[in-house]
This record gives structure tokens, sequence and C-alpha cells, in this order.
């Protein structure tokens, strides 16, 4: 396959804030800004996740939709990037390791079928491996099991279709859940006037899957069994939804919504996954400070034998705000504000193996200008936190 291979200038970049001005090594801490200089080209990133020597991989898509693939070093700079042809488009989070490998999932024109894609990070390649000419559409890709994965599709026909991936990528189940009359245009006019966050994931060891998704009534969290059979929901509207769930080890959720215009956390919840129930029953902390059209997400990190909950949304005032609480107690122990003058929009945190954590955001450089962003927060700098 031929790739557009881009040239990008890494810029680093630091915090304006004086708790963020103590000297760290180049290997533990960086704040690393992606831009193309010669094309000016937009970018919105979708994913990252640790690579095997210790660097990232970057999911981003352009524009006009083109899907970017970014590889960043464990240092912050630059190392290679691809852009695919034209033919492929509408990437869609996660980023799934395998072997050496990684995989994700976009659309083929152009009948938009989901498409699974191969990143050989050696050989600095990408490749497409597999269609499902049959599910079109895709807005959700997770792991499952060690050995299988879960796709989320929008079909025009059917509406909602979730699907269970084997191991080697062949489909082994699909269910749909209700048949919507011009599906692609009521997904098009949903997505028009919201912020849309399509998610699916498991708890329990896999017995209970979750997935959100546009139901007749508006995006909708669905929990299924571990076959994808429908056992209940929590019921939203054309303007409320849930932005992110994380599930914990103990078997609670952690939960980032929106209703009546107000944003919400909530904390150690205990998922109704068989009954069906309306959102506004949740409850939780309502988050005054965050900036409700941008995303919140949560993550789980390890320091030594402690777990972390830390939630991370973008503020009014444009920086992302990390909040951390004590996993076992769901006691908050510390607050972190990351970012200056330019507004950043937060879409992931991840684990770093050495204990630290990973910040993937969206930046927006006078106004106008909108280039992936990358910072490394070290576990030193972290104990200092908590």
């Amino acid at each position: 396959m031929k790739s557009l291979l881009i040239i990008l200038s890494a810029i680093v970049l630091f915090s304006s804030c004086g708790e963020d001005l103590i000297e760290f090594q180049a290997t533990e801490k960086f704040n690393s800004i992606f831009d193309n200089p010669s094309e000016g080209l937009n970018f919105q990133p979708l994913d990252a996740i640790e690579t095997s020597d210790g660097g990232f991989m970057v999911l981003s898509a352009l524009a006009n939709e083109a899907i970017f693939i970014l590889k960043i070093n464990n240092r912050g700079d630059f190392q290679w990037s691809r852009q695919l042809e034209p033919q492929y488009l509408k990437a869609i989070p996660n980023l799934i390791k395998k072997g050496d490998n990684y995989y994700f999932i976009g659309s083929s024109l152009p009948d938009y079928s989901a498409t699974l894609f191969e990143i050989k990070d050696l050989e600095q390649s990408i490749e497409a491996v597999r269609t499902y000419t049959s599910y079109r559409n895709p807005l959700a890709f997770n792991s499952f099991t060690p050995e299988s994965y879960l796709l989320l599709t929008y079909n025009d026909t059917t509406g909602t279709v979730l699907s269970k991936i084997l191991d080697g990528f062949a489909m082994e189940w699909a269910r749909k859940f209700e048949d919507i009359k011009n599906a692609d245009q009521k997904l098009e006019n949903f997505q028009n006037i919201n912020r849309t966050d399509f998610f699916v994931g498991s708890f329990n060891a896999g017995s209970v899957i979750y997935f959100n998704s546009l139901r007749n009534e508006g995006l909708n969290l669905t929990y299924t069994d571990n076959q994808g059979i429908e056992t209940g929901k929590i019921r939203t509207s054309q303007r409320d939804m849930i932005n992110s769930v994380t599930p914990q080890e103990n078997g609670l959720l952690t939960l980032n919504y929106t209703f009546r215009n107000q944003a919400y956390f909530v904390n150690n919840y205990q998922p109704i996954a068989n009954d069906s129930i309306n959102l506004q029953v949740l409850g939780g902390e309502i988050l005054q400070d965050r900036l409700n059209i941008q995303n919140a997400t949560s993550s789980t990190i390890s320091i030594g034998t402690v777990n972390y909950m830390v939630n991370a949304y973008s503020t009014l005032d444009g920086r992302i705000k990390l909040n951390f609480y004590n996993a076992q107690t769901g006691q908050q122990v510390a607050i972190k504000y990351l970012g200056g003058i330019d507004p950043l929009e937060v879409v992931k945190i991840i684990s770093t193996r050495d204990e630290g954590m990973a910040i993937l955001s969206k930046i927006t450089i006078a106004g106008s200008k909108e280039r992936i962003n990358l910072m490394k927060i070290p576990k030193e700098e972290i104990l200092e936190i908590l």
C-alpha cells in the first residue's frame, strides 16, 4: 500500500504554570506538539497506545476525515508518520496491540464498510487487512477477552449492530437491536447537533458488555450478556448523554455524563445491568468547571501497590483538570491542572509501564490551528501531586 509520508516538526513546550517548572530528563517528562507547517492541516487526535519501545502510536483524523498515524519515541520526538489513501477514512478508537503489531478500525469507500487496519511499527507501514462488507459506519472498537474484540457499527437499515470478533479477526456473531428507518440520515442529523461519544467495552470478566450508540430515544448506554443479548440500558434523550464509562476491578463503574446542560461525574457506581433506567437517576457530583461541549474521560493508574482513578476533562478556561481518586475508597486525593494559553481538549489518559501517565489531547493554537499534543508525566511527579 502506498502511503503519503508527512514530515512533522515536534515542538516541545512547557506549561506556563509555576507548578510545572520542575526539570526532568527527556525520557521521563515531555510535552510535545506535532505540527505540519508545510501543509497547514488540522488534526483531531483519536487515540494513543504505548508501544513496545516505550514510545507511543497516535491515531488521528484530518479535517477531511483522512486517517493519519503518528509514531512518537520515548523522548516525545517525532519518529515516523503515514497518511492513508483517500478511499480509507473515518478511523475510530481504539488502537489494539496484538503481538508486535497494532490494529484499528476505519471505513472504506464507497459504502463506508468497516475495515481493519494493521500497523507494523518496525516496517513503518499500514495496511488494510480485512473488510467487513456487510457492516457499515463503524462507531467503536475495543478488546473483549484476551482472544476476542468488540465492534460497534451503525447500518443504514438496522441501526446499531454489535459484533464479536475472534482472535484471527473473523466475526463470530452480530446482533442488531432495533430497526430504524433512514438510520444513516438520523445518525448524521444527531452528529450535526451533538458531540457524540460512541464506545464499547465490558466488565465482570466479560460477562457484561456495554455500548453507547444511537437508539430511538437518543444516545443510550445499553447492557448485554456475553452473547450480545440485551439485558438493560440507561435511557437518555436527544441532547443528554453518557460521555465515558470506565470499569473498575471491583465491578463498579466510573461515569461522566451530561444532563440538562450540567456535567456530572459518578465514581464507584454499581451498575444495574438487568433493568432499564433513566439517566437522571444516576446522581453524582456536578462539575461546574467542565466545558460540556468537549470530552471527559477516566482511567486507572497504579503507583506501587495503590490504584488511582484519574478523571480528566477540559475546563471553561481551556486547561485540562486531572482529578485523582483512591480507587478503593473513592475518596478524592489530588487535583492537577495542565495547560496554559492555548486551549486543550483531553482525548485519552494512558497509564505507562513505568508507572507514569501520558495525556493525549488536541491543542488549538492561535484560535484556529488544531494540533496533536502528547505530554508525559513521570511517576516522580505523580507522587508529588498525590
